[in-house]
This record gives structure tokens, sequence and C-alpha cells, in this order.
């Protein structure tokens, strides 16, 4: 599921029954976990634009899960620069 904060300044790719996925900032992304109702917790940074290839195996099986559970996401354009964070900010309203 795609959300984006109030402030515009990061978009999550989140999944929601297991709590887990990626936050997207302008430059960079990180790994972000959900544990209880408690603060999440975040990753290693990543650049963007990454080589899905080379990128961490979490990172990879996290994209994997987002492109099976939401077939239309952008996440993966937007990993690897295909598409702009910004582009990607007014495209928020979908996967």
């Amino acid at each position: 599921m795609k959300t984006t904060d109030s402030d515009r300044t990061f978009i999550d790719y989140i999944n929601v029954v297991h709590r887990f996925g990626i936050r997207v900032l302008e430059d960079r992304c990180l790994v972000v976990i959900q544990i209880g109702e408690g603060q999440p917790m975040f990753g290693k940074t990543c650049q963007i634009p990454l080589q899905l290839e080379t990128a961490p195996t979490l990172v990879r099986m996290i994209v994997e899960n987002d492109l099976m559970n939401y077939p239309t996401s952008d996440l993966t354009d937007v990993l690897t620069g295909k598409k702009s964070f910004q582009q990607a900010l007014d495209s928020s309203s979908g996967n």
C-alpha cells in the first residue's frame, strides 16, 4: 500500500498485513518494519537509483512482495530512477 506523509517528504510502500516495506525519500530509501503499535524501525539507507540485482536481499524481497500484492505499484520504477520521487508523489493516490 502506497502512502505519503502530510509534509510530502516521503512515500511508504508498506505491506499492511505483515507491516514491513520501503520508505522512499527524494534520493534514498530504507527498509521499514513496524512492530506492534510502537515506532517503526528503519534499516540501512540505500541511494536511489538502485540496481535491483545488486540491492540488499531484504530490499529485493520487499520489492518482489510489493509487485505480487500491488501489480500496478510504481515502487520498482521509483527505486531504479525510471520515475522521479516527485512523479511518484503526484501519483500517490494509486499503487
